[in-house]
């Protein structure tokens, strides 16, 4: 029942905006149709630097669009559903949304995923004619082109998966990188790095590890060998992986690190199984590698990974919304391991006196993120200048951050943090105050601190740094020592008075 419910409550959500006005919209997590006002081509914009599409699962039939006559006309089903999860699963961990754009119709009037003639079956040139295939095949790939901006623009590069359905005898998911069944099969060592043309061509270039074409298709960090490892158990626990994976995490993926066996057992590479290897339009046209066969796309710095998961993890009401959950953390998993250096940022030195210049960071992450300290430093949230003179003597921990905010990330969900040290060189020096000659040393301190006056210190105070008093100590004598040894690292302002309780000097000291 369950299953039922919600694939007619999908279908009402593609009907109910058949007919709706055209929806101009920028704010993530909301959808924008193609201007058609029929609702076909659906994109909901985002904020992270991961895009995913599906062209294979819509379900509209209706409408004035033709059959098509030619090609492969079968839907890959639930993946419409499957896309949306995703993102409602990203969202739930990061506060912040993956660009998703849809075919809400059914194959049999629109592939997306071919070139424009079979993707039509057509001949038809009229780009503004509703009435045509053409015009939503489009819409589809120039809302994928807005994604790939508004990706390039905020983080510099990012992901594109194409998310498909395929129903192989063997379980599991067929990862495409535009890189050949023979070319993965060569037994040759390190063959892969030899292999051009990968639609991960930017990341191979530009990746936080050095990771080679090789270890980035079925090392231990790749996407494969992430989809075997992740932390979800109810696909294993209904015995459909096999090859010594039922009943344990995760799902069989090729190409990965995984070795089951000879045969189909092998899921370091697809061998004698069906296996889908991303030379498809659409993983072409948006990835990093050459150009379509239009001559369309290719190239840049969003990268592009083909996804053909198998039948078994699309049921919906039991294993599709578990598999949604895991599909984006493996998602979220593989930017952290490859991309995410987009708040990288550094200071000149560790350590600043309050006398310094005024230190700025520089960012060799994104622009327009947002600074914060631990309190007692003072520090520009746009620019992470620090003012060193008005700032306390301390250690404070500086984070930058940028993405989508949420409660639980309230200056954006990437950030990366670094330790700044403010001293004072003043504070181990004789001072002179009210004709009294008075030193206070060792200044930072493990645990006491001496002074030595010209006349008699009558009384010290210790105050913490919100002006709570902490310690009070009677001497009468123009010597002493004062024990800090059983109070925690941090800095502590010291006041000493006279025998007519006058101030003589108030001094900052660092406990270490």
């Amino acid at each position: 029942m369950k299953q039922l419910n919600v694939l007619i409550a999908t279908l009402f959500y593609a009907i109910l905006f058949t007919n709706s006005q055209n929806i101009t919209a920028q704010t993530p997590g909301q959808s924008e149709f193609d201007a058609s006002g029929n609702g076909y081509i659906e994109y909901i914009h985002g904020n992270l630097p991961i895009i995913i599409s599906a062209p294979h699962g819509g379900t509209i039939t209706s409408g004035s669009l033709p059959n098509r006559g030619c090609g492969t006309t079968e839907p890959d089903d639930n993946t419409g559903i499957l896309i949306r999860a995703i993102q409602d699963e990203i969202f739930a961990q990061t506060g912040g949304y993956a660009h998703i754009i849809i075919n809400n119709l059914n194959r049999i009037k629109l592939d997306p995923n071919r070139e424009v003639a079979e993707a039509t079956c057509s001949s038809n040139t009229n780009e503004t004619d509703t009435n045509q295939a053409l015009y939503y095949w489009n819409a589809f790939h120039n809302f994928i082109d807005d994604a790939s901006a508004s990706v390039e623009t905020n983080y510099s590069k990012g992901l594109y998966i194409d998310l498909h359905g395929q129903s192989h005898t063997t379980p599991r998911i067929e990862i495409g990188y535009r890189i050949s069944r023979s070319d993965l099969t060569n037994s040759t060592t390190n063959h892969l790095n030899t292999v051009t043309g990968a639609t991960l061509t930017s990341l191979v270039a530009n990746n936080l590890n050095n990771y080679t074409q090789e270890e980035l298709v079925r090392g231990t960090n790749s996407l494969g060998a992430l989809f075997h490892n992740a932390p979800g158990t109810y696909y294993a626990s209904q015995n459909y992986p096999g090859c010594g994976r039922n009943g344990t995490n995760g799902y069989r993926a090729t190409p990965s690190n995984f070795y089951g066996g000879s045969g189909s057992c092998n899921d370091t590479a697809p061998n004698n199984s069906s296996y889908f290897s991303g030379f498809y339009y659409n993983n072409e046209r948006h990835g990093s590698g050459p150009a379509a066969s239009d001559g369309l796309g290719g190239g840049g710095t969003i990268d592009g990974i083909m996804t053909e998961v198998n039948r078994r993890v699309r049921d919906v009401g039991s294993t599709l919304e578990p598999f949604a959950m895991d599909y984006a953390n493996v998602v979220l998993n593989y930017i952290d391991i490859h991309y995410n250096d987009f708040t990288i940022f550094n200071y000149g030195a560790a350590t600043y006196d309050v006398t310094d210049t005024d230190p700025s960071p520089t960012i060799d992450g994104v622009p327009n993120g947002i600074f914060t300290s631990t309190t007692g430093l003072t520090i520009n949230a746009n620019t992470g200048e620090i003012d060193a003179s008005n700032s306390l003597v301390g250690i404070y921990t500086v984070t930058y951050s940028f993405g989508p905010t949420s409660t639980t990330y309230p200056n954006g969900y990437y950030s990366t943090t670094r330790n700044v040290e403010i001293t004072d060189n003043t504070l181990s020096t004789e001072t002179i105050e009210s004709e009294h000659l008075l030193f206070v040393y060792p200044n930072p301190t493990e645990d006491f601190i001496h002074f030595k006056a010209s006349k008699k210190i009558s009384e010290v105070l210790l105050y913490n740094t919100i002006g709570q008093t902490i310690g009070n100590y009677t001497f009468n004598e123009n010597t002493g020592k004062i024990d800090l040894s059983s109070f925690p690292t941090g800095l502590y302002i010291v006041q000493f008075l006279d025998d007519n309780k006058n101030k003589v000097l108030t001094k900052q000291v660092v406990k270490k």
